[in-house]
This record gives C-alpha cells, sequence and structure tokens, in this order.
C-alpha cells in the first residue's frame, strides 16, 4: 500500500501526484506536498479544479439521493478528470483531513479503482 507520495510514482501510468488540504470556497487549497512530473502552477490548478468538482460532485449526490429516497453516491470520495494524454484524479484521504491527487498517462490504462484505494492511504503529515 502507499503511506507516502513517493510511493504513488511507483505506479503504473503515474507521472505526478500531490496533497493538500481542502480549503472551501473562495481560497486557494494549502498545498502540502507535490512530487513527479508536476509544475507548480499545475498542482495549485489541479489541486483547485480537484478540490471544486469533488464540493460540486458531492453536492450533486445529495441532491439526487434526497430525490431519490436511497443512499447510493453521498459522499463523493474521489473526482476523475480525463485529458486527451493525461488525466488527473484526486480523492480525500482515509481520514479526510487531506486530499491526494495523481497525475496519470492514459496510455498506461491504470486500474483506477485501485488507485483510488491506493491513494486513500497516503499520509502526508
Amino acid at each position: 500500500m502507499a503511506n507516502k507520495l513517493e510511493d504513488l510514482l511507483k505506479l503504473e501510468g503515474v507521472v505526478g501526484c500531490a496533497a493538500w488540504k481542502p480549503m472551501g470556497k473562495g481560497k486557494k487549497p494549502q498545498i502540502i506536498d507535490a512530487k513527479g512530473e508536476m509544475m507548480e502552477h499545475a498542482v495549485d490548478m489541479a489541486s483547485a479544479w480537484c478540490e471544486f468538482d469533488l464540493f460540486t460532485a458531492t453536492q450533486q449526490c445529495a441532491i439526487y439521493e434526497r430525490y431519490i429516497k436511497q443512499e447510493k453516491f453521498y459522499p463523493a470520495d474521489a473526482i476523475f478528470i480525463r485529458g486527451s494524454e493525461y488525466s488527473v484524479i484526486a480523492v480525500y484521504s482515509k481520514n479526510g483531513d487531506h486530499m491526494v491527487s495523481v497525475f496519470v498517462a492514459n496510455f498506461a490504462k491504470p486500474d483506477f479503482w485501485k488507485l483510488t484505494e491506493e491513494m486513500m492511504e497516503v499520509d502526508a503529515n
């Protein structure tokens, strides 16, 4: 299991990873650490996208579940944004105090379910 960000870089297709503390609406996420082939502005941008998108998805899940009166998606734990060559994935850590993201090369076709489980184990403290 991946306990540190460096461990994620050993996984197939992962070219960069980062951890940050979610700061909420209108505030820049606090980057804890970043590793691999990610420039600082890419880390800032990706963490802000993922945090906002995951917040939005969580709210949509809550509304949907109230509407159908079943619990199936809330709370959303991860977000995946697929690009043409690379994709970014972000998850809340297992203890929920920080988020972890990875940039992956699409040609590697990683197992995203296994990857998110590994990401949730990362202790950024």
